[in-house]
């Protein structure tokens, strides 16, 4: 971590602290190099987040320091702070940091709104160097162009030298394909929405974490008796009498049906468990297991149909005559 000199804390650069208030809670900022720099048990404080030191510590060298100057430390203590930029990056790793009426948003639109307008009144946040900059009419202030700017590069150099690059043009990109322009033209009142986005894109190389499990897709499947009489022939000719009574306003189920043999076999299109199946599959489901054995179900009592038929013929044939039919086990004599 950067250590501030103590010789700088009477340094013309460093004004007194300022003392704002949220809620019930103080913080403490201070003006270095004409820069904000917020005292970090005060900001995790009103953050709800119990260690400032575990808080701080995946921050940039850039974006937090020690200092002891008096009045903000006891003693020769050292008292942790962070830059804006800091600020900004503690607020949005705060779980809900962009959904309204949270802690962390409230704090957000607290330091934006109030407290840094507040220290660029007095005069100690003017720098000379920034000054020369100005934003465009409606668009983000400088300041805010730097917070967006500071949010891309820190979650890019957080990841692997070779990844950084490529994330931080996904994330320009992201940024310039939504609002339709440079990050320095987006709307003022669209600056939230900036912040939101560019902290939520998806870049390679980033540990995303445990993921909300998505919602199971609601899938919209008609399949009575009727769809099985209108589209398998042999169920139609098979329950002729049934169709009588549902004619009537009868309905029928699935154990008063009469079923044969060869409904259960045939063309993929009379079959009403392929068809669910095809339609979860149109749907994203893998369901290729259930498929392959109702295909070869059917196949099998194709093949068994096909055989008792083949016995028909022959005995019908045989007429009085002895048949033969030798097996693995037995012979069938069929007189």
């Amino acid at each position: 971590m950067n250590s501030l000199a103590k010789s700088n804390a009477n340094n013309t650069q460093t004004s007194a602290i300022s003392q704002f208030h949220f809620d019930t809670h103080a913080v403490r900022v201070l003006s270095i190099h004409n820069e904000p720099w917020f005292v970090a048990a005060d900001l995790c404080r009103v953050l709800e987040l119990s260690n400032p030191t575990k808080s701080i510590m995946n921050l940039d060298d850039d974006e937090k320091a020690l200092t002891s100057i008096q009045g903000l430390s006891r003693g020769n203590e050292e008292a942790n702070i962070v830059s804006e930029s800091g600020m900004y990056t503690l607020i949005l790793r705060c779980r809900d940091a962009v959904k309204p009426g949270t802690i962390p948003h409230r704090v957000r639109k607290w330091v934006t709104a109030e407290v840094l307008p507040a220290i660029r009144k007095t005069g100690s946040y003017d720098s000379p160097r920034k000054a020369t900059k100005k934003a465009l009419p409606g668009k983000i202030t400088i300041e805010q162009q730097e917070a967006v700017k500071q949010l891309v590069m820190n979650r890019g150099k957080a990841l692997p030298k070779e990844n950084q690059a490529k994330a931080m043009i996904t994330m320009w990109s992201a940024l310039k394909t939504h609002f339709g322009c440079s990050y320095k033209e987006i709307s003022e009142d669209q600056f939230t929405e900036a912040l939101s986005l560019a902290a939520r894109v998806t870049i390679e190389g980033e540990f995303l974490g445990k993921q909300e499990a998505l919602p199971v897709p609601k899938l919209e499947v008609s399949l009575p008796i009727q769809w099985w009489f209108d589209n398998n022939p042999a169920v139609k000719y098979g329950n002729r009498e049934n169709i009588t009574k549902m004619k009537q306003n009868h309905f029928c189920f699935t154990p008063s049906l009469n079923v044969t043999i060869d409904m259960l076999c045939g063309d993929s299109d009379t079959s009403a468990a392929i068809q669910l199946i095809n339609i979860m599959e149109m749907a994203g489901y893998d369901v290729s297991a259930p498929k392959a054995e109702i295909v070869a179900m059917r196949k099998h009592i194709a093949n068994v149909e096909y055989g008792m038929k083949a016995i028909s013929d022959a005995c019908i044939r045989a007429k009085n005559k002895k048949v033969i039919f030798r097996g693995k086990k037995a012979d069938i004599t069929i007189n």
